[in-house]
This record gives C-alpha cells, structure tokens and sequence, in this order.
C-alpha cells in the first residue's frame, strides 16, 4: 500500500492516499463499513472549532482590496488570472476539455447566461423553494495549469449542488489527480437533472390525479453520489458532498472533508463534520484500484430550512482556511454590497486563500494538527472550491440573484 506518513503530509498540505504499490505491504487498512447513520439537525447553533473563538476581528477595507484586485492575495499567478472583479477567469486557465472526466467547462463562475436559460425551463415548472446558487473554482497556485483537482456541480433544476476534491497523491504515480473529481460531479450533475425531471414529472401526474404531493417522488442526495460513483470510470479518488431540496427539507450526504454550512439569522446553524480515518486522511471513493471507501459510507443530513438561509458548501481548501466567525463576516459583507451567489463564492475562495498564505495563521487545519499532536502552524495551500446558495421561491428566484 503506498501512503505518506502522517508528518509528511502535514508539511506538503497533500492529503493521505490509498492505491495499491507493487512490492510494498498493506498497512492494514480496511474501507469503511456501510453508514446508515442520519443527522437531523434543527435551528440549534452548530459550533466547529473551540478555537475560532479566538478570531481577530475583520477589516472591511480588505474585501475592497480583494474586489478591485487579486495582485496581494495571489502574486504567483496574478498574471493568470483576470481581476477578481470580472465575471470570468482567462481562458487561459480552464483545463484542457481533452482530459479525461472533464467535461465542464472551466473556472467561469456558474450562473452564466446559457445556464441561466437551462434552469428557467425547469423553474418554470417548479414551485416552493429552490436554490439560487453561484460558484468559483480557485487552484492551488501549482496546479493552475492543470486546472487544479477541485469541481462542483449546480443543477439546473436549482434543487442540487456538489463538490468534489481529487486526492493529490494520484500525480505520483502519473494520473491526473483532478480527473476523477471533475467526471464525478459531472455525472452527479446530470443525474440530479435527471432526478429532477423525473420528480416533476411525478408531481404533475399527482396533481393530474389528485394524488397527494407529498407522497411523490422525491430527489436524493445517497441516490446522486452513489449513481455518479458507479458511472465513474477514471482512474482516481476524491471526497464528496452532494446535497438536494425537496420543498423546505434539505438531504445531504457527505463523505471526506468537504462539507457545507447554513447561515440563518447572521449565524451559523449547522456546519456537517468532517470524516477522517485520521488527520488529513479522510474518506474517500475512487476507482477500483484506489481501495477507498464505499459511497454508502457517507453521513447524511437532513435539515429543515427557511427561505433566506445561505448555504455555503466547499472543499477542504476552504474549511481549513476558515473559521465559521470568517466565513460569516464574508456573508454579511456580500449581502450588505448586494452581491450575487457567484461573487461571493469568489469573494470566499480568495479570502481562503488570503488565509492560506499566512504562515502566522493559527488555522483550522493547524488547530486539527494540534490535536492529533503535530507541529504546524499557518494556513494549508489547496485548491479552493466555493459553492453559495440562498433558498429563494422559485418566483423571486427568477426576478434576482443577489443574496
């Protein structure tokens, strides 16, 4: 089994990963059993990190640094990348649409026109809630040219969202780390569509009939992940976290480190646990020769939600670069501005990647390293992908895009 030590991933920011190595022995690991577990969760605050208490406070004047410019928060790859304030990223810095499992179509901040267009067809046959959703896709400074290992998905029917996370350690041995994850959560994302035609479709037959609506058909987060799972056929492994909203219920179901939070209020009122065989070795799902875990493994979620929660879902590149106190601050000053989903998923990845680069950061990820008693200190340098949602009616939903 070929693995790095706990020490050396710590130092690297790369996370642990299991694929078979010719010549060397397993260290004994065995994959997850099947988790039947769900976590139902009310309006309760949800705390993450005893140690965000410690928080210095935020200055606003950074997020207006941040809005005109990214040369202080990023001067590797400056050149690269267009201003922060612009819709798009350079075409320059999508990944090659030749790569296997990537048939998304690059950094732009979802809620493009064309995209725009798609889900009216599906709002216009919607009613209740749904998900007005934005999001931006940040790569580690290294891997820009690959276009980093990160993805997500956003449905059209605006009742579903993703992320996913590559396992670095996969470009040791010669595979796009990053290509897994992109095939996964494109196969998630047409699923989730074509769930989401099939439970309108349900509805409009019940509602034909005089059936009750509640007993129709409904989408499912464990269906999605372990579907897009089964029709993934790349080498590679990542964490993943798909969530779904059936009128005010949301299900989620979430397997590594990724994960997503809801804000109701100016607070935080649930925030879903990490899983992790150990530290900075989470879950994780992956081809045949990956020997990870099984999709079943993932804890699900089912929260009851309100219109005006923010959700905001990410990888590991942004909850262990930032406090749920930060993240907050971020909302607020996005809200207060009247920025869309999008922008402010923007906003939030480049300030996790502010975070990132201060080796003086008391950061989540060191304050995890801590408590499994290693030394490190500062943020953790990652791909960063950043998915913000505001459960709106589907009318106004339509008529703005502003949180």
């Amino acid at each position: 089994m070929h693995t790095r030590s706990r020490s050396a991933a710590v130092q690297s920011g790369e996370r642990c990963l299991l694929i078979p190595h010719t010549g060397q022995t397993s260290h004994g690991y065995q994959p997850a059993k099947s988790s039947t577990i769900v976590r139902a969760y009310s309006s309760e605050k949800f705390q993450r990190h005893p140690a965000s208490k410690s928080l210095k406070g935020l200055s606003p004047s950074w997020y207006t640094s941040c809005l005109a410019s990214d040369s202080t928060i990023l001067p590797a790859a400056s050149a690269t990348f267009a201003s922060v304030g612009n819709d798009t990223l350079s075409a320059s810095t999508r990944p090659s649409s030749t790569s296997a499992g990537n048939q998304a179509q690059g950094f732009q901040e979802a809620g493009t026109q064309s995209q725009e267009q798609n889900s009216q067809k599906f709002i216009s046959l919607a009613s209740g809630l749904v998900l007005d959703s934005g999001a931006f896709v940040l790569p580690h400074p290294d891997k820009v040219s690959k276009g980093g290992e990160d993805w997500y998905f956003i449905s059209k029917s605006q009742r579903a969202i993703g992320v996913a996370d590559g396992v670095g350690g996969w470009a040791e041995v010669g595979v796009d780390a990053g290509a897994y994850a992109r095939m996964l959560m494109t196969n998630a994302g047409r699923l989730a569509d074509e769930q989401a035609i099939g439970t309108l479709a349900s509805r409009s037959t019940a509602s034909i009939s005089g059936t009750d609506l509640t007993d129709t058909a409904e989408m499912s987060a464990q269906t999605i992940l372990e579907g897009a799972y089964n029709v993934t056929d790349v080498r590679g492994s990542s964490t993943a976290c798909v969530l779904v909203l059936n009128g005010s219920r949301l299900f989620a179901s979430n397997l590594g480190d990724s994960g997503f939070l809801i804000v109701r209020s100016g607070e935080v009122v649930m925030h879903t646990e990490q899983q992790q065989h150990s530290f900075n070795f989470p879950y994780q799902i992956g081809s045949s020769d990956a020997m990870g875990d099984s999709p079943t493994s993932a804890e699900r979620y089912e929260v009851e939600v309100q219109e005006g929660d923010v959700l905001v879902m990410g990888t590991d590149g942004l909850w262990d670069n930032c406090f749920d106190e930060e993240v907050l601050s971020v909302i607020k000053y996005c809200q207060d501005g009247g920025m869309s989903a999008s922008k402010t998923a923007q906003v939030l990845a480049f300030y996790a990647r502010h975070r990132a680069s201060d080796t003086k950061f008391a950061s989540p990820f060191a304050y995890a390293a801590f408590k499994a008693n290693l030394a490190y200190m500062g943020g953790k340098m990652d791909d960063i992908t950043v998915v913000v949602s505001q459960v709106k009616k589907a009318s106004s939903a339509a008529a703005t895009s502003k949180l």
